[in-house]
C-alpha cells in the first residue's frame, strides 16, 4: 500500500512539473508540427523533401544557407526519430525547465541544438536532422548542474549522475556502431550544454540572519536563484558565436568531393 501510494505521489509530482513546463511542450509542439508537414509534402524519410525543409547539408551552408545551422533541429527522419527524441525531451525536458527556469532552458536547448549542427557540419557534409544535440545538451546540462551543488541534494544524486553518464556511454557507443548516427551532432551538442550550464544553471545562495541577541547564533539558509536575462542573452550569444565561427571556418576551408557536390546539385535541381 504504502509504495503503490509512493509511486502515485512521483507520478502526479512528474505530472505537475510537465503542466508547468510551457517551453518544453511548445518545442515538443514544433518538432510535431514540423513532421507532420513533412509527411504531406513527400515524407520524413526522403532526403530531397528534408533537404527542402531545412536539412543540415555540407555543401548548402558553405554555398550560403546559415540558416540550416537552426532548421534541422526542428526535423526529424521517420517515426522512430522522432518518437525517441520526443521521448528524451519530456523526461529531461520539464525537470531541467523548472531548475533552470524557461528562458536559461531555453537558451540551452538553442544553443545545444546549434552548436550540435555546427559540430556535425564540422565532421561530416551529409544531409542530417534531428533534435538529438539539443538533447543531448540537455543531458549535459543537468548533469553539471547535479555535479556542481551534489552536497545540497545528498548522496542519492550520485546515483542519478551514474545513470546520466551510463545513458551518454550507451548512447556514444550506440553512436559508434550503427551507421547513420550523427556523432558530430550528439558530442557538440553535449559540449555546449554542460558549458551553458556553467554559466546559467542556478547557483547556491546562503542567506545569514544576525539573530545573536535572542538565540545566540545566527539562522542561516540556502536557496537557488536562477540567472539573470542578461547572463543568459551573454551565454547564448557566446555560445551561438562559438557555432558561427567554427561554421565560418569550415565553409572556408573546406574542399567537398565531385560526389558530395553531385548530391549538392541534385538536391537543389529538385527543390529550385
Amino acid at each position: 500500500m504504502g509504495d503503490e501510494l509512493r509511486r502515485n505521489q512521483q507520478f502526479s509530482d512528474f505530472w505537475a512539473i510537465v503542466e508547468k513546463s510551457r517551453v518544453t511542450a511548445l518545442i515538443v509542439a514544433v518538432n510535431v508540427a514540423m513532421f507532420a508537414l513533412l509527411l504531406v509534402t513527400g515524407g520524413a524519410d526522403d532526403s530531397i523533401n528534408l533537404y527542402r525543409w531545412g536539412a543540415k547539408f555540407g555543401p548548402a551552408i558553405q554555398a550560403g544557407d546559415w540558416y540550416r545551422l537552426i532548421s534541422p533541429v526542428f526535423l526529424h527522419a521517420g517515426f522512430f526519430h522522432i518518437a525517441a527524441n520526443t521521448f528524451a525531451l519530456v523526461l529531461f525536458g520539464p525537470r531541467l525547465e523548472q531548475e533552470f527556469g524557461s528562458t536559461a532552458f531555453f537558451a540551452t536547448y538553442i544553443v545545444s541544438g546549434v552548436c550540435g549542427v555546427a559540430a556535425s557540419y564540422l565532421v561530416s557534409p551529409v544531409l542530417s536532422v534531428g533534435a538529438s544535440g539539443a538533447v543531448f545538451g540537455m543531458v549535459g546540462a543537468y548533469g553539471i548542474y547535479l555535479v556542481r551543488n551534489r552536497r545540497e541534494f545528498g548522496g542519492q544524486v550520485n546515483r542519478v549522475i551514474l545513470n546520466l553518464i551510463f545513458i551518454l556511454g550507451i548512447n556514444i557507443v550506440f553512436g559508434l556502431v550503427w551507421p547513420g548516427i550523427d556523432q558530430g551532432a550528439h558530442i557538440g551538442g553535449l559540449i555546449a550544454g554542460a558549458a551553458m550550464a556553467f554559466l546559467v544553471s542556478p547557483r547556491r545562495v546562503v542567506d545569514i540572519e544576525d539573530d545573536f541577541a535572542i538565540f545566540g547564533a545566527p539562522i542561516v539558509r540556502t536557496r537557488f536563484v536562477t540567472a539573470s536575462r542578461s547572463n543568459i542573452l551573454l551565454a547564448a550569444g557566446a555560445g551561438l558565436l562559438v557555432a558561427l565561427v567554427i561554421s565560418w571556418w569550415v565553409t572556408n576551408n573546406v574542399v567537398y568531393d565531385a560526389f558530395t557536390m553531385g548530391q549538392y546539385l541534385i538536391f537543389e535541381s529538385a527543390t529550385s
